[in-house]
């Protein structure tokens, strides 16, 4: 994740800081950056590489976010202290950002086929709209993952899709929660099937702290990733285990 291509970058620093802008070339230390959609830059600018970076989904909706405030907040006030060129720019922004969510969120919903890294997502139904963002980042980073939404069609039996899904996957992803910890490790079964694993190395688990919570004790003494703090942090060291 730390090498930067040519395409659609993040900005962490300066005075583009938290736009997603387009990276087209390099002029030493500087990156040569576009604003707005593909098909309708507004604006050239030159920002130092060491301000880039890879983006993830929850910049993506952050920015989104942003840019629906500003414009929102301009067209009740009704002020619009915004010059013309400024209001393009957001809106054409805003038009690859929705381009993007649109792409990644295909992505993570077309099926993979199983393989020797497959890896299984396991998690609390209250936790979804967070573990489809990591598993749409996953998809675009090359990982085949299992998430039972996109997995199991009406009419399947799902104790038998989830069960082949987990014979199938080299990987256990555990996503850890305050609501995760109530509902899933309360059943003795997940317990059960997760001493086995453990016990018989016949999977490798990936607990994923997603919001302060006490850890199970089976899964205590294995490091975490940590995405309390910084999403991208998060997936980075996601990254790194996978590869």
């Amino acid at each position: 994740m730390d090498e930067l291509e040519y395409g659609i970058v993040y900005v962490t620093a300066g005075q583009f800081k938290g736009q997603i802008v387009y990276y087209d070339d390099i002029d030493r230390r500087t990156a040569i950056c576009y604003t707005g959609h593909p098909l309708d830059f507004v604006h050239c600018y030159n920002i130092p590489v060491r301000f880039l970076r890879v983006l993830v989904i929850k910049e993506l909706l952050n920015r989104r976010e942003a840019i629906w405030r500003i414009l929102t907040d301009e067209a009740v006030k009704g002020e619009w202290r915004l010059e013309p060129d400024e209001v393009h720019s957001l809106w054409s922004e805003k038009a690859l950002i929705t381009d993007l969510l649109f792409e990644r969120r295909m992505l993570g919903e077309i099926e993979h086929f199983s393989g020797e890294k497959m890896i299984f997502l396991c998690h609390s139904s209250s936790d979804k709209g967070f573990v489809r963002m990591v598993n749409d980042d996953l998809r675009r980073l090359g990982a085949q993952t299992w998430l039972d939404e996109n997995n199991i069609k009406v009419g399947q039996s799902i104790v038998d899709k989830i069960s082949s899904g987990l014979k199938d996957s080299r990987y256990l992803m555990i996503f850890l929660s305050p609501k995760s910890i109530q509902s899933l490790w309360a059943t003795r079964e997940w317990q059960s099937f997760l001493s086995r694993q453990l016990s018989g190395n016949t999977i490798t688990v990936l607990p994923v702290l997603i919001e302060k919570c006490d850890i199970p004790a089976i899964l205590a003494d294995l490091k975490y990733a940590n995405f309390t703090e910084s999403y991208y942090d998060g997936l980075k060291e996601l990254r790194a285990a996978l590869v």
